[in-house]
């Protein structure tokens, strides 16, 4: 029997580079899948056009009309906190692998499994590294969008461990996700003299304050935006991009060692014979969601939701993506940590974890 595998996917709108890049990812894992047992996979996917609404209608499209096996959720918090809406109201699971939110877990929903690490623990590294690095760094600088769980998750995350290592958060302040000029932004970060400059937006928001931030030559010791740790950023800022800070849920180089599926090596090998040289962690996300769902069909011996929910909530494994474990409450994922990158000399270089680290962080930014 062929499982029926359906996915909104953000082909247009202000999500579509991430959107495509995730079908890209659970496509590879079908065609890989279906090499190893054949038939075994069809992904049927429809566009969300980056839309909460759209989402909604294009996930129950899939599980009423197409009547589809087995649910991946879309890229972005937004839009998986609307899919999930939909998939719990039609008793489906939905395997979440591109919202990082953790505004979803708290919904009291059941019919949800987590693949990515949570937005609130995306910079859990962030303050031990620069602790490590600068005994005597305190000030720091919160800058996120207003709209969205996501931007405010991952700055609670950072402000959560602030004071206990000794740091103190002197600007926390939130701007408009549809704003183009950050001139008055700079100018608040540069009056408060940051050891540390945290700022969380849209990709487009990211790049125009971290633009800014460099052309300025704002003095800080460590800059962070999410976006750096996708290889868009490098494109877009070219050498302005250096010694930026960016979490990844994944990077090639971070060499996992999978007790289930493909070897990283295999994953990056079956992406560049679709002519992706690039590899992004949107991308080994969706395909990641691909191998858990296998190892829990696996486990529960049929695609019925609640045998694979609660054989998601009883396992503990790890992947070419990292470890495996969601909290079996919630289906929050607990079994990862999220990687820090920085930009250095053109290439991404993993600092955090430590056992994880191709080099050490450049140190200060400017």
């Amino acid at each position: 029997m062929t499982l029926v595998v359906g996915m909104p996917a953000s082909l247009s709108g202000q999500f579509q580079a991430q959107g495509r890049q995730a079908l890209a990812g659970i496509l590879a894992w079908e065609r890989d899948a279906n090499a190893e047992t054949p038939n075994a996979f069809r992904v049927l996917h429809h566009d969300d056009a980056s839309d909460a609404s759209t989402v909604r209608e294009a996930t129950r499209r899939l599980i009423v009309d197409d009547q589809i096996d087995i649910l991946i959720g879309p890229y972005s918090s937004v839009l998986t906190s609307a899919a999930a809406q939909v998939a719990e109201a039609h008793g489906k699971l939905l395997w979440n692998q591109g919202g990082a939110s953790d505004d979803v877990y708290r919904q009291g929903y059941r019919q949800i499994v987590g693949i990515l690490t949570p937005a609130s623990r995306y910079l859990t590294g962030l303050l031990p590294l620069v602790r490590q690095t600068d005994p005597s760094a305190t000030p720091i600088a919160l800058v996120r969008a207003s709209t969205g769980e996501f931007p405010k998750a991952v700055c609670s995350g950072v402000a959560g461990t602030a004071e206990g290592l000794g740091f103190r958060t002197v600007l926390d302040l939130e701007f408009a996700a549809s704003s183009a000029d950050f001139t008055d932004v700079n100018g608040r970060i540069r009056a408060v003299q940051p050891d540390v400059v945290v700022m969380v937006g849209r990709v487009r928001n990211d790049l125009a304050l971290a633009r800014i931030l460099a052309e300025s030559g704002v003095n800080a010791g460590a800059v962070v935006a999410v976006a750096a740790g996708i290889q868009a950023f490098q494109d877009d800022l070219g050498s302005l991009a250096g010694r930026f800070v960016g979490p990844s849920q994944w990077e090639s180089g971070a060499h996992y060692q999978p007790d289930f599926g493909p070897t990283a090596e295999q994953v990056i090998a079956s992406f560049r014979r679709d002519g992706h040289q690039t590899v992004d962690y949107p991308m080994a996300q969706a395909y990641a969601a691909g191998i858990v769902v296998q190892k829990c069909l696996e486990e529960a011996g049929s695609p019925d939701n609640q045998a694979l929910r609660d054989a998601a909530a009883r396992l503990r494994f790890s992947t070419f993506y990292g470890d495996f474990e969601i909290d079996a409450e919630t289906g929050r994922q607990i079994g990862r940590e999220s990687l820090l990158v920085q930009w250095q000399e053109g290439r991404k270089v993993i600092v955090w974890p430590p056992s994880l680290a191709q080099g050490r962080l450049v140190y200060p930014w400017r």
